[in-house]
């Protein structure tokens, strides 16, 4: 198989060349935390909002409290209601609104409620996109498309974050026109999502859920996203378990209460919340949040260098997501997961070490290495844990809890960030050099974890991952359904319900 059909195949080139296009969702969202790692070393923004390493920490993560408030419940709740485009939609215009918010002249009060806004946008657009791209992918590709739609769209937005805070930096008159550019700019970015939305079409998972009397709409969406007619056999493969599977679970109650009303769901939601957690519980927020700080207080500090070497960063890290894109299928999450953070502890351990020996930056070899190691942490984090936990966490959940349940999962990745973010220029500042001792330990920590606690989920459609958990196969017991075999009878026009000989499972069929 060449490389185009391997990530464009022609089963699915309708599929792919729209989930590709939801880069520009998360686009918008790294821009927007990209674009505070300019605006915090910006002097003329500093001096009018009296930033000290306090203030610092609370701009730069309190967007994460009304995150988490999406989390909670706002975002699974929005795209459970509206859809998942719609969803999409409506958060990306309340960012755009949380940004203008910012960029006017206000106090730091106002500033802070403008970061409120977007974050509570910012909080819906990642859990939409996710759930979105996770049900539309095929199963063969569904952690490729879910980490580079979520990791290369990131990247892509700081890295256009970045350079146009460089660019800016340079400008000084009017007085505060860099900062306020710089972060009005990642707006059209959002509008032009909002318009390229509405070529999408909606998620045959969520039609189906959401219209279980209309099972037709369902198959003509899946259909189209299949690049297929409905009697294609890869088509009425996979429609075959969308309705066993939910006829099976519709027994089963959805939403919140749903989500705790068995020890087998909650035992999910546990692995949700842990995976989430996994993608920062290294640090890296701290890093990248503060990175120009960070390369200043290394030594980095004449002109614009810090500015300049974030830049060069983000350039790399757009570039090395790749490798996500073309190993995750093949050897897995936990396999990625597992030298992720085992090159993270190395390149912290050497870091620590330098840092720990040269505390006054004297030596100019060790400076170079420092960078160098965090360098090799960001592009890491960039292959492994960015992209992989939301892989995951999209999808060990049924249908009837995904989107609530994706939400609440979020909570670990919100709660490890804000832990380790916003104490972290107080804490830098205090013990100096040996801070970067406690990121190591943590990364230690998280890959013995990975090791012996998380379970594989390559290869499994999102209808069968019942089983990896210690419960029922949906698909196997919704077969012997007689209503999940009339649906499908009628909804193919076969009035005397007769059952397809196509209904092997979609595992045994290699073309799925």
């Amino acid at each position: 198989m060449g490389l185009l059909e391997k990530f464009i195949p022609p089963n699915d080139r309708y599929a792919a060349l729209m989930l590709y296009g939801m880069v520009f969702s998360t686009c918008f969202n790294g821009y927007d935390a990209g674009i505070m790692t300019v605006i915090l070393s910006d002097k003329q923004f500093n001096a009018y909002y009296n930033v000290d390493t306090t203030r610092a920490g609370v701009i730069a993560t309190i967007p994460w409290a009304s995150t988490g408030l999406a989390q909670l419940f706002v975002g699974g709740s929005l795209a459970a209601w509206v859809g998942r485009l719609w969803a999409l939609r409506i958060s990306i215009s309340v960012m755009c609104i949380g940004v203008i918010i910012q960029v006017v002249p206000n106090t730091y009060a106002v500033l802070i409620i403008g970061r409120l806004i977007t974050g509570l946008g910012f909080g819906c657009v990642y859990i939409a996109t996710n759930l979105y791209v996770a049900e539309c992918a095929p199963r063969s590709l569904r952690g490729s498309f879910v980490g580079t739609v979520s990791q290369f769209g990131y990247q892509l937005g700081t890295l256009i974050a970045f350079w146009a805070g460089y660019g800016m930096s340079f400008h000084s008159s009017p007085y505060n026109i860099a900062w306020r550019v710089s972060n009005v700019i990642q707006i059209p970015i959002g509008v032009m999502f909002i318009i390229l939305s509405f070529w999408y079409i909606e998620s045959p998972r969520w039609l189906l859920e959401k219209h279980p009397d209309n099972p037709e709409l369902c198959l003509a969406t899946l259909a189209k996203l299949r690049s297929g007619t409905v009697n294609d056999d890869h088509v009425r493969l996979e429609f075959h378990e969308l309705v066993s599977s939910r006829e099976y679970r519709k027994r089963y109650k959805g939403g919140y209460i749903g989500l705790f009303a068995s020890a087998g769901m909650r035992k999910r939601l546990a692995y949700g919340v842990y995976a989430m957690a996994l993608q920062q519980f290294g640090g890296i927020a701290a890093l990248t949040m503060y990175a120009a700080l960070i390369y200043e207080s290394l030594g980095w500090n004449q002109g614009h260098q810090a500015l300049a070497i974030n830049g060069i960063q983000a350039a790399l890290q757009l570039c090395i997501v790749l490798v996500n894109t073309f190993t995750v299928d093949r050897f897995g999450r936990k396999s990625l997961l597992i030298c992720g953070f085992a090159i993270q502890s190395m390149a912290l351990l050497i870091l620590s070490s330098l840092t720990t020996s040269y505390p006054d930056n004297s030596n100019r070899s060790a400076a170079i290495a420092e960078i160098a190691m965090l360098f090799i942490v960001g592009l890491t984090y960039c292959w492994s844990n960015g992209p992989v936990t939301p892989a995951i966490a999209s999808e060990i959940f049924p249908q009837e809890v995904r989107d609530k349940a994706f939400g609440l999962s979020l909570l670990g990745q919100t709660v490890c960030l804000l832990a380790l973010t916003q104490p972290w220029p107080r804490f830098n500042a205090e013990v100096g050099a040996k801070s970067y001792w406690l990121l190591f330990c943590l990364n230690v920590v998280a890959l013995i974890s990975v090791i012996f606690i998380l379970p594989e989920t390559k290869g499994i459609s999102l209808e069968r991952m019942d089983a990896l958990f210690g419960e029922v196969d949906a698909v196997s017991e919704g077969e012997k359904e007689t209503a999940a075999n009339k649906i499908e009878a009628l909804t193919y026009g076969d009035q005397d319900g007769e059952k397809a000989q196509t209904i092997a499972h979609v595992e045994e069929n290699p073309k799925q």
